[in-house]
C-alpha cells in the first residue's frame, strides 16, 4: 500500500509556506534528537508532541511534555489524542504549522508554490536552529488560521478546519469535508467549529452532506442540538445532498422539523 502523505506547511518567516513532507506513522516534534522534527527554541519540550496516521487520517498527540499543544486554538490536553484535518492550524508552543494533504504529486517547485498559496502572513521571526538538519527550519508564530480563510475565493466558500463556509442567494452555506461523523471527539469539535461560525443572528443555514458516508447517532443528535440552537439566534438550518446510505440514521430521530432537500439548487430557490 502507498505511504499516506500529508504535509505541515511553515506559517511565516524566513521560510513561511515550506511544506514539511510527512510519509511515517509516527512523526515527533520536540528538542529531542529521537524527534524528526527538533527546535531549540524555548517552549518547545522535549518530547513535546507525535503526529500519528491510522488508517489513513491523521492525529497529533500531546506528550505532556509541560508545554502546550493547541489545534485551531484549542489546547489538547496532555496525553490525549485529536484528530486533524487540512487547513488546521497546529501550534506546538511558539512554533505554528498548517496541516495540508496533496492527492495528486507535484514537482518541487510546483509544490512550494501550492504550499506557498496556503498561506498569507508576513510578519518574520526566527524560531528554529538554523544550525539544525534539513527538518529544522528557520520560522515563526503567525495567524495562520485567517490565511487558510482568505486564500480562497468566496463563491467556492471558505475552507476552516472541517467545515467550507459560502455564501449563496442570502444563504450561509456549510459542506462537512469529511467522509464520517462518529468519533465523539470529532463531532464535538464540528459542534464547535458551527457554532463558532454561526453566533449571529437571523441566518439561513444550509448543512450539505454530499460528503457524509457514515453519520453516528451522536451525530445527527449534534445537528438537532445545532439546529435548536441556531433558532435561538433567531436563526433557520435546512440540510441537502443527504447520501441514501445515511437516510435510515436520520429517520432514526426525530428531525422532522428540519428541512430536508434533494440538491443545493433547490434548497437554495426554496423559502424555509
Amino acid at each position: 500500500m502507498k505511504a499516506f502523505k500529508f504535509y505541515l506547511i511553515v506559517a511565516r518567516g524566513k521560510h513561511k509556506g515550506m511544506p514539511i513532507s510527512i510519509t511515517v506513522d509516527l512523526f515527533m516534534i520536540g528538542t529531542s534528537r529521537m524527534c524528526q522534527l527538533r527546535s531549540k527554541v524555548e517552549g518547545v519540550g522535549e518530547e513535546h508532541c507525535a503526529l500519528v496516521v491510522r488508517e489513513r487520517k491523521i492525529y497529533v498527540r500531546d506528550m505532556a511534555s509541560g508545554f502546550t499543544t493547541t489545534l485551531n486554538g484549542d489546547l489538547v490536553p496532555p496525553g490525549q489524542e485529536w484528530p486533524m484535518h487540512p487547513g488546521d492550524k497546529l501550534d506546538v508552543g511558539p512554533l505554528e504549522f498548517v496541516v495540508q494533504f496533496r492527492e495528486k504529486p507535484l514537482s518541487g517547485r510546483d509544490l512550494e508554490e501550492w504550499a506557498a498559496r496556503s498561506l498569507d502572513v508576513t510578519a518574520e521571526q526566527e524560531l528554529f536552529d538554523e544550525e539544525a538538519d534539513a527538518f529544522h527550519q528557520t520560522t515563526n508564530a503567525s495567524e495562520a488560521a485567517a490565511s487558510i480563510i482568505d486564500q480562497l475565493q468566496a463563491m467556492k466558500g471558505m475552507v476552516k478546519g472541517r467545515l467550507r463556509i459560502g455564501k449563496e442567494g442570502g444563504i450561509t452555506t456549510i459542506r462537512f469535508n469529511d467522509t464520517q461523523m462518529v468519533d465523539e471527539g470529532e463531532i464535538a469539535l464540528i459542534k464547535k467549529e458551527l457554532c463558532d461560525n454561526l453566533s449571529r443572528n437571523n441566518l439561513r443555514v444550509l448543512l450539505d452532506c454530499k460528503n457524509l458516508r457514515r453519520v453516528s447517532t451522536s451525530g445527527v443528535k449534534m445537528l438537532g442540538e445545532v439546529y435548536v440552537w441556531l433558532k435561538g439566534w433567531g436563526s433557520s438550518m435546512a440540510m441537502c445532498r443527504v447520501r441514501p446510505e445515511v437516510i435510515p440514521i436520520f429517520t432514526t430521530l426525530d428531525l422532522a422539523k428540519i428541512p430536508v432537500f434533494p440538491d443545493k439548487k433547490v434548497a437554495v430557490a426554496t423559502r424555509w
